[in-house]
C-alpha cells in the first residue's frame, strides 16, 4: 500500500461540497451584500423600502445566477481555464440579462414603475454594469480555481515525491541483510564437529543477529547502545572465521549510547571495513570503532587496516552507497558519510548525524 499525505484526497473531493468549500459561500455572500448595500447607497432613485427591495433582488438575481454557473462547471467537472473560458464568456451576457429581467418585473409589477422602453438609458446602464460586475466574478473565479488546482497539483507531487522516497527508502533497508551469512554458516559446520560448545554460541549469536536484523526492517532509527550490541555480535562472529587476523577495539562515548542513528548503519561500516580492509590482508589488521558526542551531533568513527580500493574510493560499494543514501532519505543534507585516509595502511569511515534529530543540542 502506497503511504498518502493524510487528507490530500479527501480535501479534493469535498472542495466543492458546502462542508468543504465554506470560504465560496462567505465570499459569495459577503461580496454580493456589500455590492447591495453600495447600490443602494449610491442608486440615484430616493431611498426607502422600494430602493431596498430593488437592491435585493438585483444582487440576489446576481448570487443566484453566479452560484448556478458554478455548480454547472462542477457538475461538469470543468477545471481547466480553457474549459471554463467560453461557458463564463457567455454567463456574462446571460446573467446581466437575468437580473435586469428581475429587477424591471419587480420593478413593474409590484411597485408600479414604468416600463424601461420609456427610459432605455438606465436599462442599458444597468445591463453594463451588471456586466462588468459578473466579470469580475468571472475573473476572480477563475484565479481561484487555478490557485487551487495548482495547490493541489503541489500537493500530489509531494504525495508522489514521498511514495517514491519511502518505497526507496524500503528498498535500501531490504538490501542490508548480513553477506557474510554463508560464510558464518559454514564456519558453523565446522565447529559442530570441533567444539560444540562454541557451535551453540555462535547460534545463538547469529541468532541475536538475525532477529535484529529483521526488526531493523520495521523501524527507523535505533539507539546507538542496540547498534553496538548487534555489531558486537557480527565481529564476534567474524572472529570465528578470522581468529587472531581480527582485532577489534572500542572507544565508546557514553553519552553518545542513548543518541539515535539508522539500523544496521554501523554494523554496515564495520563490515565494509572486515570485508574491504581485514580480510585482504593475510596477517589480518584492526578494526576500530569510535563515538562521540560534538556539539551535540553524534559522529562514528570505523577505522581498520587497509587501502581506499576502487570500489570504495569511487562509492560504488553497494554498502556504502545504500549508507549515504538512507542519510539523505532521513536527515537530508544534514547528514555525511564520509571516507578518509588518517594514515598511511588505514582507512576511516565518518558518519555525523545531526542534533536535531536526537533531541541533544542546547534547550
Amino acid at each position: 500500500m502506497q503511504p498518502q499525505i493524510p487528507g490530500t484526497k479527501k480535501a479534493e473531493l469535498s472542495s466543492e461540497g458546502f462542508a468543504g468549500d465554506r470560504a465560496y459561500y462567505i465570499s459569495q455572500l459577503c461580496g454580493w451584500g456589500l455590492y447591495g448595500v453600495l447600490q443602494y447607497l449610491l442608486s440615484p432613485a430616493p431611498r426607502g423600502p422600494q430602493a431596498v427591495l430593488l437592491a435585493v433582488i438585483w444582487c440576489g438575481a446576481g448570487l443566484l445566477g453566479t452560484h448556478i454557473l458554478r455548480t454547472y462547471a462542477n457538475r461538469k467537472r470543468w477545471h481547466a481555464i480553457p474549459q471554463l473560458l467560453i461557458p463564463f464568456a457567455i454567463a456574462t451576457l446571460v446573467i446581466p440579462t437575468a437580473m435586469n429581467a428581475a429587477r424591471t418585473a419587480v420593478g413593474v409589477l409590484l411597485l408600479h414603475q414604468s416600463f424601461p422602453q420609456e427610459r432605455p438609458w438606465i436599462a442599458v446602464a444597468h445591463f453594463v454594469q451588471a456586466c462588468l460586475v459578473i466579470s469580475v466574478w468571472c475573473a476572480v473565479f477563475l484565479s481561484a480555481k487555478e490557485a487551487r488546482r495548482r495547490r493541489l497539483a503541489e500537493m500530489e507531487a509531494l504525495r508522489l515525491a514521498l511514495v517514491a522516497q519511502v518505497s526507496q527508502f524500503h528498498a535500501l533497508r531490504s538490501q542490508l541483510n548480513p553477506h557474510f551469512l554463508f560464510n558464518c554458516l559454514n564456519s558453523l559446520r565446522e565447529l559442530i564437529d570441533e567444539d560444540r560448545d562454541r557451535a551453540k554460541q555462535v547460534v545463538s549469536l547469529l541468532s541475536e543477529l538475525l532477529r535484529y536484523t529483521l526488526r531493523a526492517g520495521r523501524i527507523e532509527t535505533v539507539s546507538l547502545s542496540e547498534e553496538l550490541q548487534a555489531v558486537k555480535d557480527y565481529l564476534s562472529l567474524e572472529k570465528v572465521r578470522f581468529e587472531e587476523r581480527l582485532r577489534v577495539s572500542f572507544d565508546i562515548d557514553p553519552e553518545s549510547l542513548e543518541t539515535k542513528l539508522p539500523p544496521m548503519l554501523l554494523q554496515t561500516l564495520a563490515e565494509n571495513g572486515v570485508k574491504h580492509g581485514v580480510a585482504r590482508l593475510s596477517a589480518g589488521g584492526d578494526l576500530a570503532i569510535v563515538t562521540h558526542v560534538v556539539e551535540g551531533n553524534l559522529r562514528v568513527e570505523v577505522t581498520n587496516t587497509g587501502t581506499l580500493s576502487a570500489a570504495t574510493e569511487g562509492s560504488s560499494a553497494v554498502g556504502l552507497d545504500n549508507a549515504r543514501e538512507r542519510l539523505r532519505l532521513i536527515y537530508g543534507e544534514g547528514a555525511s558519510l564520509t571516507l578518509t585516509i588518517p594514515e598511511h595502511g588505514k582507512v576511516r569511515a565518518a558518519v555525523v548525524i545531526p542534533a536535531r534529530s536526537n533531541g541533544m543540542g542546547s534547550s
